[in-house]
């Protein structure tokens, strides 16, 4: 069975798959552990040896099968008020950063993306954070800006991250609110693409073979965040971050 599933992948060698498989598994530590990063790693990776039509739709379906892992116990702890405001601003600006992208080079987005976030991640590491949640009004405003990064660049996940990494409610709400946010995101992804046409068997086949990897990844790292302190995360994540941050500078600037 698994020969015939190769046969979709005629270009993916051995050893690719076994660097396809590597990465995806990493990418899925990061996820279990932060609550975000998944896409923000594998995409970028994988694409060097696998079409992006086929690995972005693919990433998005293994995204959904490790938050649908993940999700469950994260509920409990979501912070749904301004969850419910920033899926909402979110599902708001993603339109309207596809037409920004027609104006507005996506590059040039990507450079003001970069140093926003090293910025805030600055700030962040010294110590910042909310005294209280801002007004509904700056929760749906932060939703759309994601949303509209989203729809402009594929980075939308930033906005959102930074909000709950500074937010009063804590590391733990914060996790399991980024977890849930990125696993609606991904559905909606991932129906688009369907009625898109985009979910070929080639890109199903694709994502069957690196959900095992994400899925022993994902434990391992939820593993590690239960048994790790809130400034350990807070590192972690601020990092991941700022390397995020230093890609889409480096990625605009040399292009």
């Amino acid at each position: 069975m698994l020969s015939a599933l190769w046969s979709y992948l005629p270009d993916l060698s051995f050893p690719a798959a076994v660097f396809v498989g590597a990465v995806v598994f990493a990418a899925g530590v990061l996820r279990g552990f932060t609550g975000f990063g998944f896409a923000l790693v594998a995409v970028p990776a994988i694409t060097l040896l696998v079409e992006p039509a086929a690995v972005v739709p693919a990433i998005l379906i293994v995204a959904v099968v490790a938050g649908a892992e993940l999700v469950p116990q994260a509920w409990p702890a979501v912070h749904w008020p301004s969850m419910r405001l920033l899926l909402g601003g979110a599902a708001l600006g993603t339109p309207v950063g596809m037409i920004a992208l027609k104006l507005l080079p996506a590059n040039t987005m990507r450079v003001i993306i970069g140093v926003v976030v090293l910025a805030m991640v600055g700030l962040l590491w010294r110590g910042f954070k909310l005294k209280a949640a801002p007004p509904r009004r700056t929760q749906l405003g932060i939703g759309m800006l994601s949303g509209l990064l989203n729809g402009g660049t594929g980075m939308g996940g930033p906005p959102v991250i930074i909000y709950y990494l500074a937010s009063p409610e804590g590391v733990a709400v914060g996790r399991a609110s980024l977890l849930v946010y990125f696993f609606f995101l991904s559905i909606w992804a991932t129906a688009v693409n369907g009625v898109g046409g985009l979910l070929s068997v080639r890109v199903l086949v694709l994502a069957a073979l690196m959900v095992p990897f994400m899925l022993v990844g994902n434990r391992i790292g939820a593993r590690w965040f239960d048994k790790s302190s809130a400034a350990v995360y807070e590192r972690v994540a601020l990092i991941c971050l700022a390397a995020i941050a230093c890609l889409s500078l480096i990625r605009a600037l040399s292009t």
